[in-house]
């Protein structure tokens, strides 16, 4: 069995050397021009609005944040959550990407030629096997190039319908120990009062984001003895320190 797994990682490490694979994906690296520029501008502007006035938000553990490259994972109940958690984060609004559905965001006609230059949104397919990971990671590897640049991921998959926060997959753990940079914690509360699944406009609400404290794959690595051990041991351990943000924030 062993010998099986440390095939199976070193197919999935040559996957990964796939010049072509990143070049496909090169156009990640660049920064907004034109109209993707006024875009993420607009964007900013909404956010700020929408922060302030409308859904006041409060930030606890922003000091948590190291420097970036880094992955930030929170719980999902909203559309809201990205930008609450890139308001939150303080980085500008194109620093950040986020990881999206190909067949919802980039194979629909009405949303494919907007949102994915306007939230840098890098294309995941839903399918889960070897060479989409690794698809994955080329896009992901290509929009951290440039340096200062965070992702955010959202482990549960899809949006929770009751806000409740369901099992986490192990992507974010795989993408962080692959590419070797740390995952933020991050537990994000009233966007799911405010924009649930079925709403279609926010409603006024607090806000409130959590960050907790780093985790870094390498550290966990050196006690497994293979990547596959390590993909759920960051898995389990970042849903522990979301579940005890969750805690926290209800007091509990």
């Amino acid at each position: 069995m062993p010998n099986l797994e440390g095939n199976r990682e070193s197919a999935f490490n040559e996957l990964l050397k796939n010049k072509d694979l990143h070049r496909e994906f090169a156009f990640l690296r660049e920064n907004p021009r034109g109209k993707a520029w006024l875009g993420h501008l607009g964007f900013r502007l909404f956010g700020f609005l929408l922060f302030n006035l409308w859904c006041p938000l409060r930030t606890h553990g922003r000091s948590n944040l190291p420097e970036a490259p880094y992955i930030l994972c929170s719980n999902h109940s909203s559309h809201m959550d990205s930008a609450a958690l890139m308001c939150a984060g303080g980085l500008g609004f194109n620093q950040y990407g986020m990881v999206a559905a190909q067949d919802y965001f980039f194979e629909n006609k009405k949303r494919k030629n907007s949102l994915p230059l306007l939230m840098n949104l890098i294309p995941a397919d839903r399918k889960s096997n070897r060479q989409t990971i690794a698809r994955l990671m080329a896009a992901c590897s290509e929009f951290l190039q440039p340096g200062n640049r965070a992702i955010i991921i959202y482990p549960e998959g899809t949006r929770s319908i009751d806000g409740k926060i369901a099992s986490f997959k192990k992507g974010p753990a795989m993408i962080a120990t692959e590419l070797n940079i740390p995952i933020v914690p991050a537990y994000v509360d009233g966007t799911h009062s405010s924009l649930p699944k079925s709403g279609s406009f926010p409603k006024p609400k607090l806000i409130t984001v959590r960050f907790g404290q780093t985790i870094h794959p390498s550290q966990l690595a050196k006690h497994n003895s293979s990547n596959r051990h390590t993909y759920s041991e960051v898995t389990n351990e970042l849903a522990k320190r979301i579940n005890a943000l969750e805690n926290e924030h209800n007091g509990n």
